[in-house]
């Protein structure tokens, strides 16, 4: 029965207009929606259910955004899991006399997400059902949150339209009873206008595929040729499919011989309906649960200095929230396992992990923490758990869009028809990033990608279409590599090296300028009297690189000069040396070039003799020769006279 509500006839008006612009995302995260001003807030504890709190709005040229926030979890569309009943109207001609009278309003139509259908009233006379698809609703995520971000279709819209809210479990209204909301369209998201081609930005880069084929798809008659088509134009390294529960060996054998790709290695589990086929072997193989493979890959290790660890999931769906916890609960505790030494299993440290798959997250939001917070649920089954990354942090989620759009949903209904779900994101590639990086990812819908972008890789709008309700997930990651010299003209060239880790050492020519006076001795261990250029010596390190030093050596020559000084009282020498006594003396400064030179200082001062110096009276002490030897009067020798008041006297006298 369509339920009726009460309406004032006193209501306030609020109208919105653009006031900045951004990218808006339908994926279920909700950053992109901070700078958008046209939101409403609600009134808080307004409700006997589930409290409505304020709602977002906006738009680009093809659809219709609107964010919704709760003050409560609930998943929006899945019954199973859903306290509450949210349904929103638009009055897609902002004419309150037509469409169906509701909350000030008249509503053209109303998206009842708890029974996945549209109230189309644009006909007074009827009230007809349509599919959510038949408005093109998408809203994420599909698994319970506190917010929801929604896209309509703007096609049956005009450019202005009134929003209204309601909670039925509760009776909550946004806006409250007595209030319009009015939204005048005016672009506030940008949409995206790039594209995503197929190819590899590396040749080196890994890419991963994962891929629910739907009921055996790739063996399907009717079905076949566009699965080849949509395998032959990804070219993943390795991929990871669901539902082949009846694709044996020789059948994927048989499948890959037609194509012109080689993928010589196989690894179906009929028991799980998980394959993964991959251009490089496996090392191991573990089945982690009944739902769950894992096979650790054997990169080329010219290239790679790691393997990979690739885990394909396929936890079972709707309402089954138990077994989907159990599943994630036991992937947690595997990898923890493989991270811990001496465990059942071990992993070489920093191992890459890829976890892929159709994880049918449509129930409680504990089963996707679990795999990116390793928040185990049954810590008496599994284990404590903890951050499954090596660096004790959450995996990440790599969130894909289409080639030439910005929508992340991963499963589409092929014939949707009314209360049937509207498309989610199903499909997950998950990853340690603290040891590998993604380059480039997106989600390959034929049927949203151009006709240029089709013919450049071979493939016709309906392929994904016709081949699965899945579309396949593609991801680039970059790898650890072999780092080191790949240069070679480096004496340190390493031939396996894929990376230039900036090590490469080179020989190298120098020259030593050196200014020395007299002598030198270089390196060499040779002594050098007279400048020299030509000298070179070589020195090897320790990659054998050599390193080829040529001297530039310029010699300094000292000098040597005399200088006879007679009849003063005393004499400052060059250096600055004060003589009062007369006799020989060596002063040395510097030259002109830096370096000694010598000067001998004959002096003759007016005072020679001791009477004539002091004429204190003053007894002699002793006579010393010039090596300081105490001796008697010698004639024809330097002799020093020294006295009791500390004063000295040379003497030479002479003898005939």
């Amino acid at each position: 029965m369509r339920k009726v509500i009460c309406i004032s006839s006193v209501f306030l008006i609020f109208t919105f207009h653009l006031m900045s612009q951004t990218t808006i995302t339908i994926d279920g995260f909700f950053d992109d929606w901070s700078t958008i001003s046209n939101t409403y807030i609600d009134d808080s504890t307004d409700s006997q259910g589930i409290d409505l709190l304020g709602f977002s709005v906006c738009n680009d040229n093809d659809y219709l955004y609107v964010k919704i926030r709760l003050a409560d979890e609930v998943d929006l569309t899945e019954q199973s899991f859903n306290p509450a009943e949210v349904m929103i109207n638009i009055d897609a001609d902002n004419n309150a006399s037509t469409g169906f009278s509701t909350n000030n309003i008249g509503s053209e139509y109303g998206i009842n997400f708890f029974d996945k259908f549209i109230f189309d009233d644009t006909n007074p006379n009827s009230i007809d059902t349509l599919s959510l698809y038949d408005l093109g609703v998408i809203p994420l995520p599909t698994i319970t949150s506190d917010e929801f971000e929604i896209a309509v279709s703007r096609s049956l819209f005009s450019d202005t339209i009134s929003i209204s809210i309601r909670e039925f479990i509760g009776n909550d209204f946004m806006p409250d009873n007595g209030a319009v909301f009015t939204y005048i369209f005016s672009d506030c998201s940008t949409p995206t206008t790039s594209t995503t081609d197929f190819l590899k930005n590396d040749p080196n880069n890994l890419r991963v595929m994962t891929y629910n084929v739907k009921s055996n798809g790739l063996i399907s008659n009717n079905r076949i040729d566009e699965h080849r088509r949509i395998f032959e134009s990804a070219n993943a390294d390795i991929i990871t499919y669901q539902e082949c529960g009846n694709t044996s060996y020789n059948d994927v054998l048989g499948f890959l011989n037609t194509s012109q790709t080689y993928y010589p290695h196989i690894y179906p589990d009929l028991n799980s309906g998980n394959l993964t086929i991959s251009k490089y072997p496996s090392l191991q193989s573990w089945q982690v649960t009944n739902k769950i493979d894992a096979e650790l890959i054997d990169l080329p290790d010219s290239i790679y200095s790691a393997d990979v660890l690739i885990v394909n999931g396929h936890p079972p769906c709707c309402s089954n929230n138990q077994g989907r916890q159990d599943n994630f609960d036991a992937f947690i505790e595997f990898i923890h396992d493989a991270k811990t030494i001496g465990g059942v299993i071990d992993l070489p440290i920093n191992t890459p992990i890829i976890f892929s798959g159709d994880m049918n997250l449509v129930g409680y939001s504990e089963q996707y923490y679990t795999i990116i917070n390793g928040t185990i649920s049954d810590t008496a089954t599994f284990g404590n758990g903890g951050f499954p990354d090596w660096d004790n942090t959450p995996l990440k989620d790599q969130v894909c869009s289409f080639n030439e759009n910005d929508m992340t949903y991963t499963w589409d209904d092929s014939s949707p028809s009314v209360g049937d779900f509207p498309p989610g994101r199903l499909d997950f590639v998950f990853f340690t990033n603290s040891v590998m990086s993604v380059d480039k990812s997106f989600i390959l819908s034929t049927e949203h990608m151009s006709n240029a972008l089709l013919s450049q890789n071979n493939l016709l709008w309906n392929d994904t279409k016709i081949a699965s309700d899945h579309f396949p997930v593609i991801v680039d990651f970059v790898l650890p590599m072999l780092t080191g010299c790949n240069d070679p003209d480096a004496c340190n060239y390493d031939s396996l090296a894929t990376i230039n880790d900036g090590s490469c050492v080179y020989s190298t020519i120098s020259t030593d300028t050196q200014v020395h006076c007299d002598t030198y001795i270089w390196m060499d261990g040779n002594t050098y009297t007279s400048s020299n250029d030509t000298a070179t010596y070589t020195i090897a390190n320790a990659v054998g690189c050599d390193s080829t030093i040529t001297l530039d050596l310029t010699i300094n020559l000292s000098t040597q000069s005399s200088i006879i000084v007679q009849g003063l009282d005393s004499y400052t020498a060059p250096s600055g040396a004060v003589y009062t006594f007369g006799g020989v003396y060596t002063d040395t400064i510097q030259n002109a070039a830096a370096c000694d030179s010598i000067i001998t200082i004959d002096l003759s001062l007016n005072y020679t003799g001791i009477n004539e110096l002091n004429t204190a009276p003053k007894e002699l002490v002793k006579i010393v020769d010039a090596l300081g030897r105490e001796t008697a009067f010698k004639p024809n020798t330097l002799l020093i006279y020294v006295y009791d008041d500390g004063s000295i006297e040379k003497v030479f006298s002479v003898e005939y």
